[in-house]
C-alpha cells in the first residue's frame, strides 16, 4: 500500500514538472514571435496596375502681353496737353501728350521757305544751263544747295512732329509719368503701353516632352479663373537652348478677345493630348522615394523591402507610367518609406486598391 502511494505521488510530481516545462517553453516562443513582429517595419502597399491611358501632358505657364513698350519723349518742352489716362485704349499713332511746339513750328516754316527757294533756284539754273548761259558747275552748286535745304526741311518736320508723343501701336496705357505743365526732356520716359489683343503663355517644357511642342502646333489652354472654358493657342517660339534645369522656353500665342480675357502676369495651363488611349503599366506617385529625374521606390517581396529603380514615362496627377523595372501585380510601399532601407523586414498593415482612369 505504501509503495502504491509513493508511485502516485511520483507520477503527480512528474506531471507537475512537465506542465511547468511546457509553460516555460510556450512563453519563450511567444516572446520570440513578438520580438520578430516588433522587428518588422509596418508599411502600406499598393499593387502596380495596368490600365488604359491617354498620352496627355499639362504644364502651368505665365501670361504675357503680345507686346509692350516704354514710351519716351523725343523732344523737350512743357507739356501743354495730356490725352492719355491709365486704362485707356489708344490707337497706333494717336497723340498721348502734346508739348510746347512754338519754336519747332517756327523752325519748320523757315526750313520750308528755304527749301522752296532752293527748288526755284534749281529750276531757273536748269533753264539757263540748257541755254548755255551758266556753267555746269554753277548748276550743280544750286542742286547741292537744294539737297541741303531738303534735308533741313525733313529734320524740321520731324522735330515738329516729335512735339506730339504718340502711341507706337494700338494698346492700353498702363501708366503715365508726367502731368500737364511739367517740363519734359528728350529721352525721358513718359508712359507705358501694352497690346493685349493677343497674349503669349510662357511655359518651360522638360526635354522628354519637347516633341509635343514644335512650332505651329495647336494646343488647348485653360485657366482656373474661367472654369469649364478652354481656349486655342499655337506654339510660335521654341528655345534652341535649355536652362540649367533642362527645360526649354516655349511661347504659345492665343487671341485675347471677348469676355474671358487674360491679363499679363496671370497663370494659365497648357494642355497637350493625343486622341485615343493605350495600355500602360502604372504606379502611384506617392511610392517615389526620390525625384522624378531618378525614380526609385520600395518593392515588397517575401517580407522584405527592396529599393528598386525604374524608368518612368508620362506623368499623371496621381500615377506614373512604368516603362521598365516593374511588372503588374508587384507590391510597392506607399506609406512608411521614411523608415525603410534596402532589405528591411516589413509587415504589411494595409493594401490600397488602385483605381486608374484614362
Amino acid at each position: 500500500m505504501k509503495i502504491k502511494q509513493k508511485f502516485i505521488v511520483l507520477a503527480l510530481l512528474m506531471l507537475l514538472l512537465a506542465g511547468l516545462f511546457w509553460q516555460t517553453q510556450h512563453r519563450q516562443t511567444n516572446k520570440t514571435a513578438g520580438a520578430r513582429v516588433i522587428d518588422r517595419i509596418p508599411v502600406s502597399v499598393a499593387r502596380v496596375s495596368q490600365a488604359a491611358v491617354r498620352d496627355s501632358f499639362s504644364i502651368v505657364g505665365t501670361v504675357e502681353a503680345f507686346r509692350e513698350a516704354d514710351i519716351f519723349s523725343e523732344s523737350s518742352g512743357l507739356v501743354r496737353k495730356v490725352s492719355a489716362e491709365p486704362g485707356e485704349h489708344k490707337i497706333a499713332g494717336e497723340a498721348l501728350l502734346i508739348l510746347d511746339n512754338e519754336l519747332a513750328t517756327s523752325r519748320q516754316k523757315k526750313a520750308d521757305a528755304h527749301y522752296r527757294q532752293a527748288k526755284r533756284d534749281v529750276d531757273r539754273y536748269r533753264n539757263l544751263y540748257n541755254e548755255g548761259a551758266v556753267a555746269l558747275s554753277a548748276y550743280e552748286t544750286v542742286q547741292l544747295q537744294r539737297d541741303e535745304a531738303e534735308a533741313e526741311y525733313i529734320a524740321a518736320v520731324r522735330k515738329q512732329s516729335d512735339t506730339k508723343v504718340k502711341a507706337p501701336f494700338s494698346g492700353v496705357i498702363t501708366s503715365r509719368l508726367v502731368e500737364q505743365g511739367e517740363l519734359v526732356h528728350e529721352g525721358m520716359k513718359v508712359a507705358h503701353i501694352v497690346d493685349m489683343s493677343r497674349v503669349k503663355v510662357i511655359i518651360f517644357v522638360p526635354e522628354r516632352e519637347m516633341k509635343r511642342f514644335s512650332e505651329g502646333t495647336v494646343l488647348m489652354v485653360t485657366s482656373d479663373l474661367y472654369p469649364g472654358e478652354s481656349f486655342s493657342g499655337k506654339v510660335i517660339s521654341v528655345s534652341e537652348k535649355s536652362g540649367r534645369d533642362h527645360t526649354f522656353r516655349v511661347e504659345v500665342m492665343m487671341q485675347n478677345i471677348g469676355k474671358a480675357s487674360f491679363r499679363s502676369g496671370m497663370f494659365a495651363r497648357v494642355l497637350s493630348s493625343v486622341e485615343g488611349s493605350r495600355q500602360a503599366i502604372l504606379v502611384p506617385r506617392v511610392a517615389l522615394v526620390s525625384g522624378i529625374k531618378k525614380p526609385e521606390l520600395f518593392l515588397v517581396r517575401h517580407g522584405q523591402a527592396l529599393l528598386t529603380p525604374f524608368i518612368a514615362g508620362i506623368e499623371q496627377q496621381k500615377h506614373l507610367e512604368v516603362l521598365s523595372g516593374l511588372a503588374p501585380g508587384d507590391s510597392v510601399v506607399i506609406s512608411g518609406q521614411n523608415e525603410l532601407y534596402n532589405g528591411a523586414a516589413v509587415i504589411v498593415i494595409s493594401q490600397q486598391k488602385n483605381s486608374v482612369q484614362p
